[in-house]
C-alpha cells in the first residue's frame, strides 16, 4: 500500500504522530531501505519515477530538517532526505561501533548501487554538507551536482591528538547506555523543544523545532506526558576526523563537478576560517561553477528561513539538472506503512 502524504496543513501521524505545517502543495512517501545493519529511513519527496536528490541532515537532526526547505525547490525532480544511521526511525549501527563519518560515506555509495544511479547528485546540511562534499571529493565521477548548507569541506582541529583521545573516553561512556534497558531522561514536549533550539546560538527557532522533534523522540513509559529521544546516545561523542588541510586543499583540486555552498552569517566555522576560504579557492578555480553565498540566517537558515536559500538553490539545479534521472526511481519495496498514535507538538 502506497501511504502518500500531502504537505498543505496536515497531521501527519508517524510513530508518536507528528505535526506538521507545510504550505505549498508537495507530497512525500515514507520509505525504509534495508541495509546490512537494519534499515535507514526516509522521506521521498515529488516525483518518483525519476533520480532523485540525495539529501543528507545534520549531526542529531533527522530528514525533517527538509521539511520547510523542499516546497521552495525544483518540483520536477524528487528528493529522498534519509535519516542518517543512529538518527530518525533509521536503525542505530551494532553495539561496539564507533560513528564515523566513513559509515556516511558507506552508506552513499551503498545507495548509489542500490539504486544503480549512474550519476548521484547530493543536497546536505551541516555533517551532511560535509558527507556531500566528502563523496564528492573521493568519487567526483559519480556526482553531477553537490548542494552544501552551511558546511561543506571537513573541519580541522588543533590538537588532534588530546581530541582523539577524549572522543574516545566518551565513545566508552555513551556505549555504555546503548546495553542498557534503562530509559532515557525524559523531558516535556515545551523542554526538548528548547534542548532542540538552543545549540548552536539558538540556531532552531522554536515554532519550528517540531520539524526535529517529530523523528527524535518517543513517549516514556514511566513518565506520562513526557518524551525521551530515540536517537544513539553514541551520536553525542562527536568525531574524528581524518584529513589534514593540506590535503584536504590538494585533494579540492579534483572537485571539477558543480558545487553550490551556502554559509549562513550567524553560523559558525567551527574552526580557523582560513581554512575553509583556502579550499574555497581552490573550488572556485577547480570547478565547472563553485556557486558561493552568504545568507542571512543562523546554522538552520534552510529550516529557519527557506524563503532565503530556498531559492538560490533552485536556480543552481535549474542550471545544472542536465544529466540522465531516468534510471533510480522509487522502487515499492521501500515505500513503508506508517504506523499511528496520539502525540500533540
Amino acid at each position: 500500500m502506497l501511504h502518500i502524504i500531502k504537505s498543505s496543513k496536515i497531521i501527519s501521524k508517524i510513530n508518536v504522530c507528528n505535526v506538521r505545517h507545510i504550505t505549498t502543495q508537495v507530497e512525500f512517501k515514507e520509505v525504509a531501505i534495508k541495509v546490512p545493519w537494519g534499515h535507514i529511513s526516509g522521506k521521498w519527496w515529488g516525483p518518483t519515477d525519476v533520480r532523485p536528490v540525495l539529501t543528507i541532515h545534520g549531526w542529531q537532526d533527522n530528514c525533517g530538517t527538509f521539511d520547510r526547505l523542499i516546497p521552495h525547490l525544483n518540483k520536477n525532480i524528487g528528493y529522498l532526505c534519509i535519516d542518517l544511521p543512529g538518527h530518525g526511525y533509521s536503525s542505530h549501527i551494532p553495539p561496539g561501533m564507533f560513528y564515523h563519518v566513513t559509515n556516511y560515506l558507506i552508506l552513499v555509495h551503498y545507495l548509489v548501487k542500490y539504486f544503480q544511479w549512474p550519476k548521484v547528485s547530493l543536497m546536505g546540511h551541516s555533517l551532511g554538507g560535509i558527507t556531500s562534499y566528502l563523496y564528492s571529493m573521493v568519487y567526483p565521477q559519480n556526482v553531477d551536482f553537490v548542494i552544501c548548507i552551511d558546511a561543506a569541506k571537513p573541519m580541522i582541529r588543533k590538537n588532534q591528538n588530546v581530541h582523539m583521545a577524549n572522543t574516545i573516553e566518551k565513545f566508552l561512556i555513551y556505549e555504555k547506555f546503548t546495553d542498557s534497558d534503562m530509559e532515557p531522561p525524559s523531558y516535556t514536549i515545551e523542554e526538548i523543544k528548547k534542548k532542540i533550539s538552543t545549540p548552536n546560538n539558538d540556531s532552531v527557532m522554536l515554532e519550528y523545532a517540531h520539524h526535529l522533534i517529530e523523528r527524535n523522540v518517543a513517549p516514556s513509559k514511566h513518565h506520562p506526558g513526557k518524551y525521551y529521544f530515540t536517537r544513539d546516545p553514541r551520536l553525542k561523542t562527536g568525531g574524528l576526523l581524518n584529513f589534514s588541510q593540506d590535503e584536504l586543499t590538494e585533494y579540492a583540486q579534483y572537485m571539477v563537478s558543480p558545487i553550490f555552498i551556502a554559509k549562513a552569517k550567524g553560523g559558525s566555522y567551527y574552526e580557523a576560517k582560513e581554512n575553509f576560504y583556502e579550499v574555497l579557492d581552490v573550488l572556485k578555480r577547480s570547478s565547472v561553477d563553485c556557486d558561493f553565498h552568504y545568507v542571512e540566517g543562523s546554522h538552520h537558515v534552510h529550516l529557519n528561513n527557506p524563503e532565503v536559500v530556498g531559492p538560490l538553490i533552485k536556480q543552481f539545479i535549474q542550471r545544472h539538472n542536465i544529466e540522465d534521472r531516468s534510471i533510480g526511481g522509487i522502487k515499492d519495496e521501500i515505500v513503508n506503512n506508517i504506523k499511528t498514535s496520539n502525540m500533540k507538538l
